[in-house]
């Protein structure tokens, strides 16, 4: 097996923890915007729109971070399928990861589902080439 198809499988799957991390860390810092906002003078007009212009300008830095992260985990996807079709990188890893997180895009309607499809399908349809990667090689003594 090329090391150049190991490794851009690997960056490639690895690139997809990217979408669930950014969330996680843009949920949390949102979260303590919201909850830093001073809205207990309800009539201090300029106050609570000060308020209001910080939490939306955050929400605005956390999108585009998260879709930065959803951008570079679309080019890890595009180096992982390219190693297992066109490198033709056939491990078992490779086949449980194309299940398992096609299976997870095709719940993304209606951005994911294609992608998730695609892997799905193709591991599908090759599940015989990844198992027999994984088989074990018998030693014949003669």
């Amino acid at each position: 097996m090329k090391m150049n198809a190991h490794f851009l499988a690997v960056a490639g799957a690895g690139s997809q923890i990217l979408i669930p991390v950014v969330w996680v860390i843009s949920q949390w810092r949102l979260r303590s915007v919201v909850s830093a906002m001073n809205l207990e003078k309800a009539g201090d007009v300029p106050q609570v729109a000060a308020s209001l212009q910080t939490v939306t300008a955050q929400m605005g830095r956390e999108l585009d971070v998260w879709l930065g992260a959803v951008g570079l985990a679309l080019l890890g996807w595009m180096l992982f399928v390219f190693a297992i079709t066109r490198l033709k990188y056939r491990r078992l890893w490779a086949f449980w990861f194309a299940c398992i997180y096609g299976a997870c895009l095709i719940c993304v309607v209606p951005l994911g589902t294609p992608f998730g499809l695609f892997l799905v399908i193709f591991a599908w349809i090759h599940r015989q080439e990844f198992v027999s990667c994984a088989a074990p090689r018998l030693i014949s003594v003669s």
